[in-house]
């Protein structure tokens, strides 16, 4: 039996992660959201796409700014969250790397928290490059590195450093903290023909209640920690966990668990 490709177990995972998504890993998503559409400044009647949309949150804050959004995805279930989320907005499914939009259509593209998902990034930047306008503006997010102050990051692949196996055996997928490096966003942006590419940092939060909520996040609303983590022994994966719930506590204040979720934002613009 053939083994699923990266691109295939994202969408799959992504499929099986809609239900919980808006209850838990959204609400660090969402936090990005304002300022991403910030940096396209007015956005009264523009046209304006979010790829990798997921349950709809970015397309329906642009549209309450006026523009006239709409959003793409690879999840159908994520997709029927966000036309029930927000009826009015039109949401289809699609491949980032292979849009089905005519050329120079939309005037700005937003991609919060996507290209870490897609199996060839620079596909789907180029394919956004290719259905912009001249004059219009692409922008998008991603996580920084464990090593760059991201508590989730850090405290769930330290776990798994020192209780598993890193190195499992995985279809082979890219970098994950690829674009947690602002001289590679701009150079990716860049090689796909944007000009004046801007970089800056967003300080995001995770804040819990309690410890073993951190484990519900991982199995219930992202992909890529589960791949990794089900791909264990048994015997490792609880070793694991206990790290991980042992570990939140160090982010303990008070009576929350706060954890710094930190990202790059990349904003850049099609020559006109």
């Amino acid at each position: 039996m053939l083994k699923k490709t990266f691109k295939q177990l994202e969408q799959s995972g992504w499929r099986d992660k809609a239900a919980a998504y808006d209850d838990i890993f959204a609400l660090i998503t969402r936090q990005a959201i304002s300022p991403l559409l910030d940096g396209f400044g007015d956005l009264t009647g523009k046209h304006l796409l979010d790829v990798a949309c997921g349950t709809g949150h970015l397309a329906a804050e642009a549209t309450q700014r006026g523009a006239h959004a709409e959003g793409t995805d690879f999840a159908d279930t994520m997709l029927a969250k966000a036309s029930a989320n927000y009826p009015d907005i039109a949401f289809y499914e699609g491949d980032a790397e292979n849009l089905f939009y005519e050329n120079a259509l939309f005037d700005a593209i937003a991609c919060n928290f996507g290209l870490l998902h897609f199996e060839n990034a620079d596909a789907a930047i180029s394919e956004m490059y290719r259905v912009l306008r001249s004059g219009g503006q692409f922008a998008f997010t991603a996580w920084c590195s464990p090593d760059q102050g991201c508590d989730f990051m850090r405290l769930v692949w330290s776990a798994v450093q020192a209780h598993g196996n890193p190195d499992v055996d995985l279809p082979p997928a890219p970098p994950m903290f690829r674009f947690a490096d602002s001289a590679e966003c701009k150079n990716a942006v860049q090689a796909a023909g944007f000009s004046n590419p801007e970089v800056s940092r967003l300080e995001l939060a995770w804040t819990a209640n309690h410890a073993d909520e951190i484990i519900e996040l991982i199995y219930k609303s992202v992909v890529r920690a589960p791949m990794v983590l089900e791909a264990q022994t048994l015997e490792a994966r609880e070793r694991i966990h206990e790290a991980i719930i042992s570990g939140a506590e160090e982010f303990r204040s008070g009576s929350k668990i706060e954890m710094a979720f930190p990202a790059m934002m990349t904003i850049a613009t099609k020559p006109g």
